[in-house]
């Protein structure tokens, strides 16, 4: 996954805010980055990016607590 500018946006809402769920970066990103996140091909895109985001973030996160 390349680190684009909504990559690390995405992480950084998922490092900064515990408990935000999908529905939830989903709204932030239209608000900021106009997304048309009704269009099904693109809610569905942006789900899968999430979900890769949150993995990277949580494994960096037990890394931390390994060390």
């Amino acid at each position: 996954m390349k680190e684009t500018r909504i990559v690390k946006y995405i992480k950084s809402i998922i490092r900064n805010h515990r408990y935000t769920t999908t529905e939830d970066i989903m709204l932030l990103l239209e608000r900021y980055y106009g997304l048309p996140i009704k269009v099904p091909s693109v809610y569905y895109k942006y789900k899968a990016i999430i979900k890769q985001c949150r993995q990277a973030v949580y494994k960096e996160r037990r890394k931390k607590k390994d060390v």
